[in-house]
């Protein structure tokens, strides 16, 4: 769960009333803008087992590995992240970044001051997923060139007929006459 300063916050106080939300709110936009991030592959606390940093990122606890502290309508944000392999880590925690200070303000209207980043672990689980997806395509094919050939399909009547009057078009043309096969046969060319 997030570990906030204050358990609600006042937005604005004015004569028509006030705007007020809890704090676990900033955090649950906070997580939920993180997870969006192409190559974050789950959150998780500072303390969290091994068990916890590969659990995946779908899991109801939103606010999981998010601390949002609120002073003067200032946020400060620490997200501690599980990042996928092969993902470029820099750009994974600028666009987080990016990602949840866009969501908070444009949500809450808070100002965020800062959105620090903490990567916990490397998840696999992505390339575990295509390795195996990779050795079943290659039973499948496997299975599929170890079976027996199937005999090839006799042509259906239809085709038959088609083929046999192609040729028989090749006996309806005209003789040539001599003159012209012989010009043909000397390389001249022939006018008609």
């Amino acid at each position: 769960m997030a570990e906030n300063n204050a358990p609600e916050v006042k937005l604005n106080e004015n004569p028509e009333g006030t705007v007020s939300f809890a704090t676990d709110v900033v955090a649950t936009i906070a997580g939920l803008a993180a997870n969006e991030v192409e190559g974050v592959a789950g959150m998780t606390g500072a303390s969290s087992s091994l068990a916890d940093i590969l659990t995946r990122k779908n899991t109801r606890n939103y606010t999981r590995g998010v601390k949002v502290d609120i002073e003067n309508n200032m946020v400060k944000v620490d997200v501690t992240i599980v990042v996928e392999y092969g993902s470029p880590v820099p750009d994974v925690a600028h666009n987080i970044q990016e990602n949840v200070k866009k969501a908070i303000e444009t949500m809450s209207g808070l100002d965020v001051r800062n959105v620090d980043v903490h990567v916990q672990g490397v998840s696999f689980e992505r390339e575990n997923q295509a390795a195996a997806e990779l050795d079943e395509q290659q039973k499948k094919f496997l299975e599929k060139s170890s079976a027996p050939a199937e005999p090839a399909a006799k042509p259906a009547p239809e085709a038959e007929k088609e083929a046999e009057d192609d040729l028989d078009y090749v006996d309806d043309l005209p003789d040539v006459p001599e003159e012209i096969e012989e010009n043909r046969q000397d390389g001249d060319k022939v006018e008609g």
